[in-house]
């Protein structure tokens, strides 16, 4: 399966997979309660992610861009307010919503926290997302997007960190080399989640 950097014009088709493939996930389903709103919302909201992956980092796609995934680098691993302002998100506290964009403020601080913490300001890469297409799933999309991120960034020698908030996510890369670290609840939101470290080579 051929992997390839994300193309302009891709981006929405990109965004729209990472939309639906995060449709249910909790973190999201908690920023966006209402379902109706996600659904409208999530493309759009996507699409500024991947805008800020672009100008920070990389997104890798398959050729059909049935799968999608984004990574910051080393240098860059905490994003902004400013960050993602600059990225197109300028409207995010309405498209939230005034009321719920201070919990997911709070919520990410705190995620980009506990990697500062876990790392110990040690150079990584984390890995933003992953997504597949929900008609595309069990492909080896997913598969074949990890093993090139792996393929680079044992070449550098350099590890990569990743947080998720579905426990069942844990044995999917645990078969692809990471292992968890550190578990955790964000205060507060009572947001569970999980941390994973792939070491170089897989050590």
């Amino acid at each position: 399966m051929e992997i390839r950097r994300l193309k302009p014009e891709q981006k929405k088709r990109a965004a729209k997979v990472v939309a639906d493939s995060f449709y249910d996930y909790p973190s999201l389903i908690y920023y966006f309660p209402d379902t109706k709103r996600r659904m409208r919302c999530l493309p759009w909201y996507m699409e500024g992610v991947l805008n800020s992956a672009v100008s920070f980092g990389e997104v890798w796609v398959t050729e059909d861009v049935s799968g999608v995934l984004f990574i910051l680098p080393p240098e860059h691993t905490r994003m902004s307010d400013w960050d993602y302002i600059k990225n197109g998100l300028l409207a995010a506290p309405l498209v939230v919503g005034l009321h719920r964009y201070p919990n997911l403020s709070e919520c990410e601080a705190y995620l980009a926290d506990t990697q500062e913490k876990l790392l110990a300001a040690r150079p990584h890469y984390y890995l933003w997302g992953l997504s597949v297409d929900p008609a595309r799933q069990r492909t080896g999309a997913g598969t074949a997007l990890i093993a090139s991120l792996l393929k680079k960034t044992d070449a550098e020698n350099m590890p990569v960190y990743l947080e998720t908030h579905r426990e069942q996510n844990v044995a999917y890369y645990e078969q692809r080399g990471f292992k968890l670290i550190h578990t955790d609840i964000i205060p507060r939101h009572n947001l569970d989640f999980w941390c994973l470290l792939h070491e170089p080579g897989g050590k």
